[in-house]
């Protein structure tokens, strides 16, 4: 397997290592327009024991070749003319960072873009990688306590509604099986959180109460979020269904189920009877070089476990539905 990793950046650097560590990858390719970028590129990846399997090419200075798998780690900028060089390498599959542009206009252009090609594009919305949230996804779908609409509490600081919130509201619709959601209100901070990738970047924070839906119509829950701009605070979330609640802590690595007893009796109005002793688990967010090991042993398999570019439309449409209540930005975000 020849795999290509357009980007050496922070984002482009762990999906290499992640790449080394699959012993099928027979050669890496790290491509980026700059060639500082990828002399830090080596020096951070010379340790890896598969290091030699690793070339760095500087973008318009090589010869095209094929390659089985390619990775778009590159800012949203030029996207599309960084899909061109992806489907260059006659791929057969595609995995793109999120989000995948800084307006929907700009998601639907890309989705448009590859309506024509044979190639697997996916996009890498990985907590539905996570083990602790496959397990979670089967208990609120089991458990006869946690039956029915349920509503979810993200409570945070400055991790981004472009670089992270899109994470949390993919993973709702993952959690609720959703199909669409609706915005029920919202609002932007008015300040901006600047992005360690330069003064052309930028993200948000805010606060949104939105429904999520089945295909039908059919209501499935709410999820209210607040991603402050101001805070250092990486926040956790909170999951309350007719009898049970799911406390998640991914920081402090817990998570901690306070559960009705499945043979009460009891009626609603009788809050907080019949509870079971809170009981902790432990958890574990594995990091990206892991989730991007985990995606290619999956096409290795013949599996694709990150969800398909077209079927990401709705989670972009409800992220730039949230982010166009700004009063500083309208059309384009500064977001990736």
């Amino acid at each position: 397997m020849k795999v290509v990793v357009i980007g050496a950046g922070r984002m482009g650097l762990r999906h290499a290592s992640g790449v080394l560590s699959v012993d099928e990858v027979e050669q890496l390719f790290l491509i980026d327009i700059a060639p500082e970028a990828l002399e830090r590129a080596k020096g951070q990846l010379s340790g890896h024991k598969h290091f030699m399997k690793t070339s760095f090419l500087v973008l318009d200075t090589f010869s095209q070749f094929d390659a089985d798998v390619v990775i778009i780690a590159s800012t949203a900028a030029n996207r599309e003319k960084s899909c061109a060089l992806a489907l260059s390498f006659n791929p057969r599959y595609i995995m793109i960072e999120k989000p995948l542009g800084q307006s929907l206009k700009e998601v639907s252009g890309l989705i448009s873009f590859f309506d024509s090609t044979d190639c697997q594009v996916c996009v890498n919305l990985n907590m539905r990688l996570y083990p602790f949230v496959q397990q979670l996804k089967t208990d609120l779908h089991t458990w006869p306590q946690l039956e029915g609409p349920k509503t979810i509490l993200f409570n945070g600081g400055s991790l981004g509604i472009g670089a992270n919130g899109i994470h949390y509201l993919d993973l709702v619709y993952y959690l609720l099986n959703a199909d669409r959601a609706r915005l029920i209100a919202g609002q932007i901070d008015a300040d901006l959180i600047p992005s360690g990738r330069g003064a052309d970047f930028g993200d948000f924070g805010g606060w949104a109460a939105i429904e999520f839906l089945t295909k039908e119509g059919g209501y499935l829950g709410k999820a209210i979020f607040n991603m402050s701009a101001v805070s250092t605070v990486f926040g956790g979330w909170d999951i309350v269904a007719k009898h049970g609640r799911i406390r998640i802590n991914e920081l402090e690595g817990k998570r901690v189920d306070i559960i009705r007893s499945p043979d009460s009796q009891m009626p609603v109005n009788r809050y907080a009877a019949d509870y079971l002793p809170p009981k902790e688990i432990p958890i574990e967010s594995p990091e990206l070089k892991d989730l991007t090991t985990i995606w290619l042993r999956g096409l290795i398999q013949g599996k694709q476990v990150l969800p398909f570019l077209k079927n990401t439309f709705e989670v972009h449409q409800t992220l730039f539905n949230w982010l166009e209540l700004s009063d500083t930005h309208s059309e384009k975000f500064p977001i990736t």
